[in-house]
């Protein structure tokens, strides 16, 4: 169940972030906050959930791809995945920072792979929103489900039913 919701938050974060990397998105973000155009259970057909937890198995691919490159991409600059995550949020968390010392080597390292990275976020980006769309949803609506789904626990759990089966 946490990995499901996880994998929802990352894919949300996916589509929803600019300028940031991939392996950002495997942090757990807290929702965003309500907002009052957001669906709703009773505005979410049941074939949009099953069209949506198709999209999102479809998803998962593009994920687990840009995943293996991002970590070959920082496997050639000798950093680990989890030491790659603690500098991330590091550099978001000023109060982290303190925690976590960044070398400047590091810092090196990360200015050299940040256009990899970019380049591995951007064809990432563009792969599922032609899937999404490919499935028959806006970009506006399949975000909005998502999102809705966060707020809304009666149709985070029509959704999680769905992609339990």
């Amino acid at each position: 169940m946490k990995l499901l919701k996880s994998t929802l938050v990352a894919l949300v974060t996916i589509l929803l972030a600019t300028g940031i990397t991939v392996a950002q998105v495997q942090q757990q973000a807290p929702p965003p906050p309500q907002q009052p155009d957001l669906p709703t259970s009773a505005d979410v057909s049941d074939d949009e959930i099953l069209q949506l937890v198709s999209t999102i198995n479809d998803l998962q691919p593009i994920e687990e791809k840009a995943q293996e490159k991002i970590e070959d991409a920082l496997e050639s600059e000798d950093i680990t995945m989890e030491r790659f995550q603690q500098m991330m949020m590091a550099m978001q968390n000023p109060q982290m920072a303190d925690q976590i010392n960044v070398t400047d080597e590091e810092m090196s390292k990360l200015q050299t792979l940040q256009p990899t990275l970019m380049e591995i976020q951007g064809e990432a980006e563009q792969e599922m929103i032609a899937k999404i769309e490919e499935n028959g949803f806006s970009m506006e609506r399949y975000r909005g489900i998502i999102m809705g789904a966060q707020q809304d626990p009666e149709l985070m759990a029509r959704l999680e039913a769905e992609l339990d089966d």
